[in-house]
């Protein structure tokens, strides 16, 4: 009887079940993960601007006692700070969110779309976890300190404009009434998971898998500070975001990013809560920076991240 050729090498079994293995939709079209992550990103902020879009018109309806008056409309929406943040986290959950989780089928199969996106309890996640909430309290002083320097770099009137309108809607908001529930949930919670599944999820695992973890790290978290068209915080923004890269790929899992990200965020409207002058404040090149304290974020953020990375699982050897 002859003996059925099977290879009892382990590499080469390994090789070929890969082999077998259904491929997704973009590696078998030619489109490469990091494209994929670059379309996505475009698609996603038309996306998110066509669904505001709509859904202001909806709330325009809602408020507005004069829809003949395109002034009136503006006026009445503006007045009602919270429909904004609400339009907003309809845009959020939607697309970034939502979207994230439908577009996911194209770059990965049936069964494999968690993993992809990192949407998983890892060996080493709670304790990942509780070291990146520090690890944004920590970095808090540093986070400031290249708000500043951000400051000292030019852009337009017209952006400058748009992000002070920005600026003073959310100090509206958050002076209204129960600005912390609301704040929490609209700025707290809704981008710690919808941001983090779209960045850390979808886009820095795409940037991954074709360029390596270093590249995905650093790209995903500039991208991300970009997106939010703020050009003087898009220092600060950006190494957040790298933070929350970071801390995603030391844990293979998008969870530490979404406590870290609700910290960051969540703490913000909380400190502003009690302490509502700080709303009032703006870094510019004049601000008196701390630069003890700063120095000791930095110092201690940097022993925290050594710490942290020690706790990235390698592989065992000969596996």
């Amino acid at each position: 009887m002859e003996e059925d050729n099977i290879t009892t090498n382990p590499e080469e079994f390994v090789t070929f079940q890969s082999e077998q293995l259904p491929l997704p939709w973009n590696e078998r079209n030619g489109f490469p993960h990091w494209v994929m992550g670059i379309i996505w990103v475009v698609v996603a902020f038309i996306g998110f601007n066509v669904v505001g879009a709509i859904a202001g018109a909806i709330a325009a309806i809602t408020v507005a006692e004069d829809l003949t008056d395109p002034v009136a409309i503006i006026s009445s929406i503006s007045e009602n700070v919270d429909i904004l943040f609400l339009v907003n986290t309809i845009g959020q959950v939607s697309v970034m969110a939502l979207g994230t989780l439908l577009i996911v089928k194209l770059s990965a199969v049936k069964g494999q779309r968690t993993e992809f996106l990192r949407l998983k309890l890892t060996k080493n996640v709670w304790l990942v976890t509780a070291l990146s909430v520090l690890l944004v309290v920590l970095a808090y002083p540093t986070v400031i300190f290249l708000g500043w320097l951000n400051s000292f770099v030019p852009a337009p009137d017209w952006m400058m404009e748009v992000q002070q309108s920005m600026a003073d809607l959310i100090t509206k908001f958050l002076k209204s009434d129960n600005a912390l529930l609301l704040g929490l949930f609209h700025i707290g919670i809704i981008p710690s998971v919808c941001e983090e599944i779209m960045y850390r999820g979808y886009v820095m695992r795409s940037l991954e898998k074709s360029k390596g973890v270093i590249f995905a790290i650093f790209v995903s978290g500039i991208i991300f500070g970009a997106y939010h068209m703020q050009i003087t915080n898009i220092l600060p923004l950006a190494a957040l975001g790298i933070l929350f890269a970071y801390v995603t790929y030391i844990s293979d899992s998008i969870i530490p990013a979404m406590f870290a990200h609700f910290a960051n965020n969540g703490g913000q409207v909380i400190m502003s809560s009690f302490y509502p002058e700080m709303l009032d404040e703006t870094v510019t090149p004049d601000t008196e920076m701390p630069f003890l304290l700063i120095f000791i974020s930095m110092i201690l953020t940097s022993g925290l991240l050594f710490f942290i990375h020690k706790m990235k699982k390698q592989p065992e050897q000969g596996t």
